[in-house]
């Protein structure tokens, strides 16, 4: 994550509250009158209190009980108003923001978002965007709230006494409202900054634990897996409770200020009325009374900045997380101004490929060709660069020399991004169902597709008697709880939705790894039935997939061979 200062950061979040001047405006105002108003309040109450106890008041108790009234119910409404026009920045804003990292995903490579922590990006989309609704709701408008109430009061204040009383009341405000939350900030901010990078660790660990209960059920490692979850959910806590325990002293500290404010007050308002010359700076008992009474009770809008801290640090945190992802450069730029394709033929020559400079060749001079509609098979074992070369096809990994890979005799890096992805179709050894229903989840590859479409599709997938022995058939619901699709079947219902794409080059990475006996002879039977439509590219560590090939290639020490003397064998 990179170093920003909390300038930039706030500087940056800022930019986005330009759109909604006019509602902040709106909120500062009513903000700044709800406060006043209840500074007031607080006032007249001590002056109707004198009223009653036979201090000559030149406003009757009766006035200044309708006046307190009055004032009660305006706080009220302005404080809704303040609150709404808050709280419409911030979710307005967010939903922005949400827009800006989905947008900036989309931009982002492939081969970008598999590099990234599927938990780490769980948290910054949900809990991280959610955080900075603390920065806009409750702390840009309160800290202009804060600015313009304390100015107010500080006039009101030496206007009613002397300007003196004033700026014993303006050291208070600086130490409580500036001084106690920079030093509180520093001292929280380190804290706060690894709270939310174990979080988004922890949330990252505990997806992971998800996504693998069954395997931990069926290896009987539940229990050890728990008690994991529950020593880092422990020390997560321990964390927050340290922090939580340094904001409450700086608390307390900001509670004991405006106490020693108000005797501050009565301190100085007795050394000028014993020691002072001027009689025009003389503080009379009543006005006394009112300078106290402002002193502890406007303190509100400071109180409420010097408890962002503890917020703020990891707020921040999450909004240097968010800028990360929108500075983000792709690591693979679209290709938009190139030529669109219409798939004819694949001519991979010398292909070589590592992933960074330093890094040793994974793929060493490959050679491959496919003109016609063929299933080429490429076997080898695993992690030595045969789902690589797929996503090279893909233009998922840059390619720096224009021969290396050619569609139709045209350079993959002169063929538009999304041409390519129109023609060519990545199949993986797991299909992914959302949660809608089996028709929608069909119709993601191709939303035009009719509803003869999707039943030759579903046929020659061989899963069409599974979706019709269903009682809402292509309207049944997938969900886990409720309908039970096996690992086979979701990769048959995935191969009906490719087929319905109606790719020129189909590339299937370990397709049957991770499936029965009974279903790999469907899904095979199916790449053999939809060859005509189509080329299509396997690879596999399984003898079983050879059996439907034209061509086997094997894939060994980065090299490529293909084995001529034993295919019959094979077929």
């Amino acid at each position: 994550m990179k170093k920003r200062s909390v300038f930039k950061v706030v500087l940056s979040l800022l930019k986005l509250v330009d759109k909604f001047v006019i509602v902040l405006f709106l909120a500062v105002l009513n903000g700044a009158i709800g406060n006043l108003l209840a500074v007031s309040i607080s006032t007249l109450s001590v002056i109707a209190l004198a009223s009653l106890l036979g201090l000559e008041i030149s406003i009757s108790f009766t006035t200044l009980l309708i006046i307190i009234a009055i004032c009660g119910i305006l706080r009220g409404i302005v404080r809704y108003f303040e609150q709404y026009s808050n709280h419409y920045i911030a979710f307005k804003i967010l939903a922005i923001i949400r827009h800006k990292v989905f947008k900036k995903l989309e931009s982002l490579s492939i081969s970008d978002i598999d590099d990234k922590e599927k938990g780490n990006m769980m948290e910054m989309i949900t809990s991280d965007i959610e955080t900075l609704e603390v920065f806009y709701a409750h702390t840009v408008s309160p800290t202009l709230i804060a600015l313009i109430v304390s100015i107010v009061n500080l006039t009101i204040l030496g206007l009613i006494t002397n300007f003196v009383l004033s700026l014993v009341l303006l050291f208070f405000y600086i130490l409580v409202g500036i001084i106690i939350p920079l030093i509180s900030y520093k001292f929280l901010e380190k804290d706060g900054r690894s709270y939310r990078y174990e979080l988004a660790n922890f949330n990252s660990f505990f997806l992971d634990a998800l996504k693998g209960i069954k395997e931990l059920k069926f290896f009987n490692k539940i229990n050890e897996k728990k008690e994991k979850i529950d020593e880092e959910s422990t020390l997560l806590d321990k964390k927050r409770v340290k922090s939580n325990n340094k904001a409450s002293i700086f608390k307390a500290i900001s509670s004991s200020l405006i106490i020693l404010s108000a005797l501050s007050i009565i301190l100085v308002s007795y050394l000028i009325n014993s020691y002072s010359l001027i009689p025009s700076l003389f503080i009379k008992p009543y006005e006394l009374i009112i300078a106290v009474v402002i002193s502890l009770s406007s303190f509100g809008p400071l109180i409420a900045l010097s408890a962002l801290p503890l917020n703020l640090v990891q707020t921040f945190s999450s909004g240097n997380r968010i800028l990360d992802l929108l500075d983000e450069k792709p690591s693979l730029n679209e290709i938009n101004d190139g030529v669109n394709l219409s798939y004819k033929s694949l001519k991979i020559n010398s292909l070589s490929f590592k992933y960074r400079e330093n890094d040793q060749e994974i793929l060493k001079n490959i050679n491959l060709n496919l003109n016609e509609n063929k299933i080429i098979v490429i076997k080898g074992e695993s992690g030595i660069g045969k789902s690589t070369l797929l996503k090279l096809l893909l233009r998922y990994y840059k390619v720096d020399d224009d021969k290396m890979i050619k569609y139709n005799d045209i350079s993959i890096n002169k063929i538009n991004t999304l041409s390519l992805l129109d023609n060519i179709t990545m199949f993986s050894q797991s299909t992914y169902l959302f949660n809608d229903t089996i028709l929608n989840n069909l119709k993601i590859s191709n939303i035009n597709a009719s509803n003869e479409e999707v039943i030759d599709a579903l046929k020659k997938a061989s899963i069409y008697n599974f979706v019709f022995s269903l009682k809402e058939n292509l309207n049944t619901l997938i969900d886990p709880q409720k309908l039970n699709v096996s690992l086979g079947e979701k990769q048959r219902l995935g191969l009906a939705r490719v087929i319905l794409r109606k790719p020129k080059l189909l590339l299937l990475d370990e397709p049957t790894a991770n499936i029965d006996l009974g279903n790999e002879v469907l899904f095979l039977n199916s790449l053999k039935l939809i060859k005509k439509d189509m080329s299509i590219i396997i690879i596999t560590h399984k003898e079983s997939t050879l059996k439907i090939a034209d061509v086997i290639y094997e894939l060994k020490n980065g090299e490529l061979y293909e084995i001529k003397d034993n295919i019959d064998e094979f077929n």
